[in-house]
């Protein structure tokens, strides 16, 4: 079929900052009319042949032809001939894809490579004729960085033509970049050197305001309602989108945006600005809603950390799944779904005597930042003469002494003045003494370890004794969510794992839960944020949906303390998920579909209370 370039342009050098003397005037508020079609990332066939079938539904045949925009990928002079090159790649990927899954009466695909590369390119007119054309059915935007593409695309006679031909009903899909920027209001990335871990702190969002008058901004024609994410799960960014939502929610008085994030290989189709349905590919797209359960949020503390309540998600997969925009209702089966109703809920209950933390991590990160402290300060308080007491230490991960070393390091600066003992599970395990310690800490820094400590009657029956005696009770890391009602055995992500883990993690077999002590009653969810654990919370309420599940970031815990209730101690956030009258399924991808799935978002020294 055909692939060609559709214009030959001077290869000049033109600046990608937007010179306001030749804007055009952004369309008006008048809700936005057509199909969208966001892809959370890459160029996987699954996610292209959907594109290609919401392409083909309107397409005039006999070929169903669509247009490839580069505009993300920029255009240095010495880049030119190179993005070209592999903007072509893409386009020949594109239509050999649709090729092989249009049905008839087509008898195939074209793709076209409008070369939109740089400012001056958008600007003439001539290049961007093919989007008038009557045979165009699809537009294609790939990825790149957003910014970039608005930089080249905002005010344009190229944007204009894009959007008439949108109007007219030719769906435009995009990948990464290309979905981002399919919302108006427009995620341009993080602020500075923040990241996923810092997703839940005000102001980490680099936003492009739809109603700003500058043409910094998504597209035109773009979605009004939602803000669209993408790479959603594999780059751990349900944090970035809550505190973005809560954002909008600032600043348009209190009517916030639809949070969408879209996955690694995944799309969803956005139909006239009012519903999301069909959603294909690897994975599910993700609802943030603040309006329904009439969310509440600040920001708290030094780093002006998120503090939500009653924020509404759910998790659209493949199959018959949809969401109304307008009303913001899910619907399953053609059926919508009331809300949930607004029922409290408890915190669990500390299992002994004395203050049980639940540990995110907290050698992660600076330990002086951390919740140590707060735990040695409970440590300490408990006991006569601290200087003549001790901390007993115990490394449940089998043979991992390392581990159990760095906690005697860390438990001192973070202003122990006893002694440490430290202990490492394996053959021949003999319990510590729990006799006169001030306080216990038992940590589990490998999950692929724990399984020999856990089969232990034993070692079992130890932490349990000094999580009901110890006046002060640390469980950390893989521990913290053993104490619970279930753990994961999975490695720990690398560098290079960390992404597919993070889209792996909201699949309904991924956590392979092994059943924990239930010392406390819920599921715990450790390094949250930083280890994109997000998916975790809702494996683990579609495990036992009448338990909550609490995520704990790094360097964070959750203290339990008889009679003075639950709070955040030190570090970062908490975000409690309460599945209660939540459904759930599986997918026929294996991706968790979730509808009504609460989730509150609690900051360091917040009590953890239900709103509701």
């Amino acid at each position: 079929m055909r692939r060609t370039v559709r214009t030959a342009l001077s290869a000049c050098v033109v600046t990608l900052v937007v010179p306001a003397v030749v804007a055009v005037a952004p369309a008006g508020a008048a809700p936005p009319t057509g199909t969208l079609v966001p892809i959370g990332g890459g160029y996987e066939r699954p996610s292209l042949e959907g594109f290609s079938r919401i392409a083909a539904e309107g397409a005039s045949g006999p070929t169903v032809d669509l247009v490839v925009v580069p505009s993300s990928y920029g255009d240095k002079a010495k880049d030119r001939a190179e993005n070209l090159a592999l903007a072509q790649q893409r386009t020949d990927q594109i239509d050999a894809i649709c090729d092989s899954v249009v049905p008839p009466p087509y008898t195939g695909c074209t793709a076209t490579l409008a070369v939109l590369l740089n400012r001056k390119d958008a600007m003439n007119p001539a290049n961007s004729t093919i989007f008038d054309a009557p045979s165009t059915d699809g537009i294609y935007v790939l990825g790149g960085d957003q910014g970039i593409a608005m930089q080249v695309l905002a005010g344009s006679p190229a944007e204009q033509a894009m959007e008439r031909a949108v109007t007219r009903g030719v769906a435009l899909g995009g990948t990464s970049a290309g979905a981002a920027v399919e919302s108006r209001n427009m995620i341009n990335g993080f602020t500075g050197k923040l990241g996923p871990a810092d997703g839940l702190r005000q102001g980490s969002t680099l936003m492009w305001w739809g109603d700003d008058p500058d043409l910094e901004r998504g597209l035109s024609f773009g979605s009004q309602r939602a803000i669209f994410d993408q790479h959603f799960y594999q780059r751990g960014r349900f944090g970035r989108l809550l505190s973005t939502i809560a954002t909008s929610d600032e600043r348009y008085a209190g009517q916030s945006r639809l949070g969408v994030g879209v996955d690694y290989a995944t799309g969803v189709r956005a139909d006239d600005d009012t519903t999301l349905s069909g959603v294909f590919g690897a994975s599910s797209a993700a609802v943030v809603d603040f309006e329904t359960l009439n969310a509440t949020h600040q920001w708290v503390g030094p780093l002006a950390l998120l503090s939500a309540r009653n924020v509404l998600t759910h998790l659209l997969t493949p199959g018959t799944a949809a969401y109304d925009m307008t009303t913001r209702t899910p619907s399953i089966d053609g059926a919508p779904v009331a809300p949930p109703a607004p029922t409290g809920w408890r915190a669990p209950s500390a299992p002994g005597t004395g203050t049980t933390y639940l540990g995110g991590g907290l050698l992660d990160g600076a330990v002086k930042d951390g919740a140590l402290p707060d735990f040695v300060r409970t440590a300490s308080a408990g006991v006569a003469s601290p200087k003549q007491s001790r901390i007993v230490v115990v490394s449940a991960s089998s043979g991992d002494t390392a581990t159990a070393q760095a906690y005697a390091a860390a438990l001192k600066t973070a202003g122990w003045a006893g002694s440490v003992v430290t202990s490492t599970y394996g053959p021949g395990w003999t319990a510590p003494d729990l006799a006169g310690a001030a306080g216990v800490v038992v940590t589990a820094a490998d999950a692929t370890t724990l399984a020999p400590a856990m089969g232990d009657a034993s070692f079992r029956s130890w932490v349990g004794g000094a999580a009901r005696t110890a006046p002060a009770f640390l469980a950390d890391d893989h521990m913290a969510a053993a104490v619970g009602a279930r753990w994961s055995p999975k490695a720990d992500p690398t560098s290079s794992t960390v992404e597919d883990q993070g889209i792996a993690a909201f699949r309904a077999d991924d956590a392979q839960w092994q059943p924990g002590l239930g010392l406390v009653s819920a599921s715990i969810v450790p390094s949250l944020t930083s280890e994109y654990r997000w998916g975790r919370l809702y494996a683990a309420t579609m495990a036992d949906p009448t338990q909550l599940a609490f995520g704990v970031a790094d360097g964070t815990a959750v203290a339990l303390s008889p009679g003075a209730g639950a709070r955040v101690a030190g570090g970062i956030s908490v975000v409690v998920a309460d599945g209660r009258q939540a459904t759930y399924s599986t997918a026929s991808n294996g991706a968790i579909g979730a509808v009504n799935v609460v989730l509150d978002v609690f900051a360091a020294g917040e009590a953890l209370t239900s709103a509701r």
